[in-house]
């Protein structure tokens, strides 16, 4: 199983509703498509009462992506048991019916705030293997 890791942080974005674009899948030239296998973010630090959700999305290898489906559903939040603590990971649940990205196609951070905030740095990781 030929298996590589794709790492980014997040400070502040700004605004929620941020489309993050973390990786394309290769042309078929260059080995075509990879399979997300799993996934997990962690948070260095937030205000009190704020927060952030991350999901993670596939989007077309269209000249103006679309959204195709949604990799796992959002993690982090406000909701009991959901909120981040400093340093903890999170992991992603991933939907196999949408895990495999086609050649050009995205793999894109879909980053919510729930409130006004400061992200300090949050810390995601996507385990990938290449092919089907």
């Amino acid at each position: 199983m030929n298996l590589f890791t794709v790492s980014t942080c997040i400070t502040d974005p700004g605004a929620g509703d941020k489309h993050i674009f973390l990786y394309q899948a290769p042309t078929a030239s260059l080995g075509g498509g990879v399979r997300v296998v799993s996934a997990s973010a962690h948070s260095q630090s937030q205000g009190a009462g704020t927060s952030f959700s991350l999901a993670l999305h596939k989007y077309s290898s269209a000249g103006t992506p679309a959204v195709n489906g949604t990799i796992a559903a959002a993690i982090g939040g406000t909701a009991s048991g959901s909120v981040w603590v400093e340093g903890v990971p999170q992991a992603f649940t991933i939907d196999a019916d949408y895990a495999f990205l086609d050649a050009g196609e995205w793999l894109v951070v879909d980053y919510q705030e729930d409130a006004a905030l400061a992200v300090v740095g949050a810390n995601i990781t996507v385990n990938l293997q290449v092919g089907k």
